[in-house]
Order: C-alpha cells, then sequence, then structure tokens
C-alpha cells in the first residue's frame, strides 16, 4: 500500500541523458536522439520505490526558461501552472557550464531540485568528472552520479528522491550579483511588485513569461530593455547570461570541475564533419556508403528469407489439394507477403545506420551542416530533424514538424516531407534496382534517394517565394560530444522499426494482398480478370512512361501503402511461382530497364499513403494543403517518370 503518489518532472538541456535516464527509472521505452526537439512534449510513466508511487514527467530538452522556443514554453508553462513535488534536474558531465545556466534559473525561482550528473564515465576518460559531494555543498542541493544506461545509481537516486519527498530540505535562495545597470532595472521592477526571479525572466524573456504582466510593467520591461541596450553593445539576455556565467565559472573553479580542451580525435572528427568543403561530400558519401550497404548486405539474409517463403509456398502447394484455398494462400498470402518480408533485413539495416549516425552525434552535424543550404530555400534549420525521420516514416516526420514555430516554414517542411522516401517505398526500390541494375543497384538507390531531396529542396524554393513569412525564428542547435552509440538502445530502436514493419506485414499487407489477388482470381473463367480490366482501363495514361497494366495497378495499391505496390506485383506477376527469382525474371520480359528506372521515380514522387494524407490535413488543419500535396505529387511523379523514361532509352 503506497503513501501517496508524488509528481518529479526530470529537466534538462538535451543530450544530457535526460530521456534515457526516465527509460531507467520507468522502464518505459521511449526514443533517444542526439537531436533536439525529439522530446516535443512530456512524457509520462510510474515507479514504486519504499512504499511511495513516483509519477515521473519527462519535460522537453531544453536551454533556458526564458526563451520562446516551443520547448522552453512547454517545460515552463508546466513548471508555473502545475508545479512538481520535486524536480530532477539532469546534467551531462561532460559540459557542467552549459548545462548549470538552466539550474541556476531553477534556483533563482526556489523551486525544490534534485541534480543529477549524468554520463559520469565520459567526463572521467577525459578528466573532467566533476566532485559530486563538493558540487552539492557549494550549490545546497543533493547532488548525484545517475547512468541512464545501466542501472549502477538507481537505487540510490530513487532513495535520495523519496527522502526529499517526504522530508524536503531547505532550498538555497540564490541571487546572481549581475551588472550595475541590469541591477538597477531588477530593482525599478521589484518596486512593482515583482519577485526578483520574476523580475530576471521579463527581463531575459522581453516580457514573455508564463505569470501575469500588467500594462504598466510591460511597459517598464521594455523601457528598461532599451535603456540596458542604450548603456550596452549587448542585449538584456546576454548581459543577464554573462551574470549567469560568471556565477558558474567561479562554483566550478571551487568545485575543481573546470572544463578541458576537447580530445584530439573529437578535435579531428568535428574538422572533418564541419568542415566547409569536405564536410558535405563527406555527408553524402555516407549516404552514398549506407544505401550501398543497405542494398548489398542486406541481399544475403534477403536470400534465405526468399528460399524460406519458396520452400513455404512449394510445401502448401504439394500438400493442399487444387482448389480455392490452395490458390487463396499460394497465389495470394504467401506470394504477396512474403513478396514483402524478403525485404525486411534492408529496412533494418537502414534504420541502423541511421540510428548510428544519429546517436554518435554526426546528424546533429549534417544538421548544422546543412543549415545554411535550407535556409537558401526557404527551410528552417529545424527542418533537418523532421526531414531525416521522413527517411523511417513520413506520419511522425510530419508530426516533429510542431518544433518550428515559424508559419510558413513548418508549413513548407510539411509539404516536402512525402518526398523523402520512407521505408514503406525501400522494398520497391531494391526489388526493381535489383531487377534491372543488379550490378549497380546500391547507387541507382542513393541517386532515387538524392533525387528525392533535390525535389524537395526545389519545391521548397518554389513555395518560398508564393507563402509569404510571418516572423523570424533562430535556429539553435546543440552539438553533442562524439559517442559511440549504445547497443541496447541501437537495439530497441531497430527492433521498433522492425516491429513497425512487420505489423505492416500482418496488417494492410496482409489485407491488400488477399483484395489484389481477389481482383485478379475473379471472375473465374472469364478472359480478363478485374484487376486486368481496371489495369487496362487506365494503361493509357501510363503508357508513355513505358508503363504495363501489372504496373498500373501496381501504383494504384500504393495509395494505401507503399509496401502493398510489391505484394501487388509479386500477386500479378507470379502466375504460380512463389519466389522472388521467378518475379524478377516475369518483371525483366515484361519491362524495359528504363521503364523500371521511371517506375522508381514514380514512386519516389507520386502521391503519399493515406495515413500521410491524413496527417498533412490535421497538422495544417486543411484539406486545401492536402489535396496540393496529391496533386503536386501526381503532377511531379507522371513529369518525373516521363522525362526519366525517354532519356533512358537512350542509354538502356
Amino acid at each position: 500500500m503506497t503513501e501517496r503518489v508524488f509528481t518529479v518532472a526530470l529537466l534538462g538541456n538535451p543530450n544530457c541523458g535526460k530521456t534515457s535516464l526516465f527509460n531507467l527509472l520507468t522502464g518505459s521505452r521511449q526514443r533517444t536522439g542526439n537531436m533536439a526537439g525529439v522530446t516535443v512534449t512530456g512524457r509520462e510513466g510510474e515507479r514504486e520505490h519504499q512504499g511511495v508511487t513516483l509519477k515521473f514527467v519527462d519535460l522537453p530538452g531544453i536551454y533556458s526558461l526564458s526563451h520562446n522556443r516551443v520547448e522552453e514554453r512547454v517545460a515552463r508553462d508546466y513548471l508555473f501552472e502545475t508545479p512538481p513535488d520535486l524536480i530532477l534536474n539532469v546534467l551531462d558531465a561532460g559540459n557542467l557550464s552549459r548545462n548549470l545556466a538552466l539550474t541556476t534559473q531553477l534556483l533563482e525561482q526556489q523551486l525544490p531540485s534534485v541534480i543529477a550528473v549524468n554520463m559520469l564515465d565520459e567526463a572521467e576518460a577525459q578528466g573532467i568528472a566533476p566532485d559530486c559531494d563538493e558540487l552539492g555543498q557549494l550549490l545546497g542541493l543533493p547532488v548525484l552520479p545517475s547512468d541512464g544506461r545501466r542501472p549502477r545509481f538507481l537505487d540510490l537516486l530513487l532513495d535520495t528522491l523519496v527522502g526529499q519527498l517526504r522530508i524536503p530540505s531547505q532550498q538555497p535562495d540564490l541571487a546572481i550579483d549581475y551588472e550595475k545597470h541590469v541591477e538597477q532595472s531588477l530593482t525599478q521592477l521589484m518596486a512593482t511588485g515583482l519577485n526578483r526571479w520574476q523580475a530576471v525572466q521579463a527581463l531575459e524573456s522581453g516580457g514573455d513569461v508564463a505569470f501575469v504582466l500588467h500594462d504598466d510593467q510591460q511597459a517598464l520591461v521594455k523601457k528598461q530593455i532599451k535603456q540596458l541596450e542604450n548603456y550596452h553593445d549587448d542585449s538584456a539576455a546576454q548581459l543577464i547570461a554573462e551574470g549567469r556565467y560568471g556565477f558558474i565559472h567561479g562554483l566550478m573553479h571551487n568545485s575543481g570541475s573546470d572544463h578541458e580542451e576537447l580530445t584530439f580525435a573529437e578535435h579531428w572528427l568535428d574538422s572533418i564533419a564541419l568542415n566547409r568543403w569536405l564536410g558535405f561530400p563527406v555527408f553524402v558519401g555516407l549516404l552514398w556508403l549506407m544505401f550501398e550497404a543497405t542494398f548489398t548486405l542486406g541481399a544475403y539474409p534477403a536470400d534465405w528469407i526468399d528460399a524460406t517463403v519458396s520452400a513455404l509456398g512449394q510445401w502448401l502447394a504439394s500438400g493442399l489439394p487444387d482448389g480455392l484455398l490452395r490458390d487463396v494462400l499460394v497465389d495470394g498470402l504467401i506470394a504477396g507477403v512474403g513478396g514483402v518480408l524478403v525485404f525486411l533485413p534492408n529496412v533494418v539495416l537502414l534504420f541502423t545506420f541511421i540510428a548510428i549516425m544519429e546517436q554518435s552525434g554526426y546528424m546533429a552535424r549534417a544538421a548544422f551542416l546543412t543549415d545554411r543550404l535550407m535556409s537558401r530555400v526557404g527551410l528552417h534549420g529545424k527542418a533537418f530533424v523532421p526531414l531525416v525521420m521522413g527517411f523511417g516514416c513520413n506520419v511522425p516526420a510530419i508530426m516533429a514538424t510542431r518544433t518550428i514555430e515559424e508559419p510558413r516554414a513548418r508549413l513548407i517542411t510539411i509539404l516536402i516531407n512525402p518526398f523523402m522516401s520512407c521505408s514503406a517505398r525501400l522494398p520497391v526500390y531494391v526489388l526493381l534496382a535489383g531487377v534491372f541494375f543488379a550490378d549497380r543497384a546500391g547507387t541507382v538507390m542513393f541517386g532515387i534517394y538524392i533525387l528525392g531531396i533535390l525535389m524537395a529542396f526545389t519545391v521548397a524554393l518554389i513555395l518560398s517565394r508564393t507563402i509569404p513569412t510571418q516572423h523570424d525564428e533562430s535556429f539553435i542547435m546543440e552539438l553533442p560530444p562524439w559517442r559511440f552509440p549504445s547497443l541496447r538502445s541501437l537495439c530497441l530502436h531497430v527492433w521498433d522499426k522492425a516491429g513497425d514493419f512487420l505489423s505492416k506485414i500482418g496488417g494492410v499487407i496482409l489485407v491488400g494482398s488477399l483484395l489484389i489477388w481477389l481482383l485478379q482470381t475473379f471472375p473465374q473463367g472469364a478472359d480478363q480478370s478485374f484487376l486486368e480490366q481496371l489495369g487496362h482501363f487506365l494503361a493509357p495514361l501510363f503508357a508513355p512512361l513505358g508503363f504495363g497494366w501489372q504496373e498500373t495497378v501496381a501504383l494504384l495499391s500504393g495509395f494505401i501503402a507503399k509496401e502493398v505496390i510489391v505484394a501487388t506485383l509479386a500477386v500479378v506477376y507470379q502466375m504460380g511461382e512463389h519466389d522472388m527469382v521467378g518475379l524478377q525474371a516475369a518483371m525483366l520480359a515484361g519491362m524495359a530497364p528504363a521503364a523500371g528506372l521511371a517506375l522508381m521515380v514514380f514512386t519516389l514522387l507520386y502521391m503519399p499513403c493515406l495515413a500521410t494524407i491524413a496527417v498533412i490535413r490535421r497538422e495544417t488543419g486543411s484539406w486545401r494543403w492536402a489535396l496540393i500535396s496529391i496533386l503536386m505529387g501526381l503532377v511531379l511523379a507522371w513529369g518525373g517518370a516521363f522525362i526519366t523514361y525517354r532519356v533512358g532509352s537512350l542509354f538502356f
């Protein structure tokens, strides 16, 4: 029987290991990464300890409580409107100075806190591990070691949290000594009835605060900010930040935790990844290597799955009597579902490479590197995260655009996200590249992905010239330290993505395969099935692209989900064969290589799946933009496939 329920809010900078610690505390499986904005809204989880129920809330990773970024507003409003019983302030031991800037704001507000110093192993390797006991004495707060990847400090942390909740300790009253003109401004604001921390936050945020400021207080805030800018070359926020870091510098000096320089290896890696001339070619080269390895390495386990599916189909065909049931199982389920299942290794490899780049810290550097390029086409630096997520699935990627506050930049990012080839398109690319361009399949796949990126940037450039901007938004991107990815986190991430892929095979692809088989089989005895009749009816629209009726109906099925394209091709082409070799031979006999390349381009560009259309409508609040996305994709797909087929016919 628990005594009561206490709420503990986890708060810290992005990339401090806060969400990993939350996972460890609650047993939840949440996605972790090195990108700012991964945690957009708070997540909750519970744990019982010493007869107490601890309700943990994982707040967004933020740098300050005084800025106007969406993550900071979420955390700031939560702390002010529904204050938790205790704050677990998570710090990165390797970047203690920067992380303590948020801690000083908590101390100024006298919010009940316990500090967890994370990633101590990395700090120890660099020789900069802080003395937690000494730091705790200087701050007047419990400061504990923690590790979000292993439970070695978990019991101590939980014991301390419960102890602080049962018998709260006296919170220190921190009053940082700011520059004299700042102090004068604070005195005048406090004379209007504001607390010192409220006066500091009002100056620092330009009056954008969670608490109410009366008209005269707002006017005084603006007046003081202007005066400070006249006295100094810096803004009020910069002057306050200087005061905070002056206090932190003294704190670090007294605790013997002064920060050291980056290691030679980190400097060397940054000199390449962030180099003005080398950085982008290296990024493109890594993408090529990723897709080449995805095809080449994935071919071996794919062959094993193909052999298993083929053997299963032959076993069922030989063991069941002729009839409708055998045809449903062998030509419908086995052919359709097996035709997609064979690409599971390629999907797993792709997600593994993306997770490694994300968790190692490289993805954040790629975002920093591409920010200037994206800004030239009307995108925002924050758009990099949703666009990269689009390689996995466009639905959560479009939802991730909520971190972009500027409406035009967010809308453009939403509309171009479907051009990022999601994992659902990968089986189509692998199949077609393997059939028509077996010797250079990885390079062809890389080219298709690059074409999608270039098309997205071109459309963004056009939209940025037609949609008016509303306000500028600064781009803050933290460069996390280089890290070896956590094997446990990698496995969990890839397992979740593979599970999503398999769930589609057991759901929409299973149903789609049966539907396609029914349309292909009935009416029995007729010259043409329903599916073939539909394909021949629409074939004239796609004939200029080199597609037959089989490809036409496959593309129609892709409106539901792109994976169904492969299942449809497997059903309409195999004609009783149960292995991928038979499908590939049938397609090679029925299509020219230029038409195969055109089919890849069409699959890349044409309208997103139904789930993506639904989320575009929800996130934009209008069917207008969803319809624009559909029409834009169809027009670009037909035009792009036509050009590809005509030009490709000259070379293939």
